[in-house]
């Protein structure tokens, strides 16, 4: 199986209204599968995690029922970002610079960040990935 799989450029960790922790993650090269998927009305999705042939990174891959897949990869510099996934944890993606929707919310004097497209899912957890995964 080959996947194109594209690294965070910038995350966050933070609190939903609900009290669920949440991991933000940007990767500007996913803005058109993030309004590819939002503009299908697609919400039905499964994941995995993949350890890359030599072993030196770990790929999230999800995957809609209409085989639309995304693919985050993490490479030893994310792996902090992996641990905080050994708990379930709600992930946001964006395709907008963190550092842009934070100083929106300081201009705007706001305790939160407002998102415009985004994919959501619900309690991610890190599992033991498997070697299948070809860059």
């Amino acid at each position: 199986m080959f996947t194109q799989a594209y690294s965070p450029e910038q995350s966050a960790f933070g609190q939903l209204e609900n009290g669920r922790d949440v991991l933000i993650l940007y990767v500007k090269e996913f803005k058109d599968k993030i309004r590819a998927v939002n503009q299908a009305g697609l919400s039905n999705y499964t994941y995995d995690w993949f350890a890359t042939e030599h072993q030196d990174a770990y790929v999230l891959q999800i995957v809609y029922t209409d085989d639309l897949h995304i693919a985050i990869r993490f490479n030893t510099q994310h792996f902090k970002l992996i641990a905080q996934l050994m708990e379930p944890k709600d992930v946001i993606l964006t395709f907008i610079p963190l550092s842009e929707l934070m100083e929106n919310a300081q201009k705007n004097s706001y305790n939160f960040l407002e998102f415009g497209d985004v994919l959501t899912f619900s309690q991610l957890t890190f599992s033991v990935p498997t070697p299948q995964y070809q860059n």
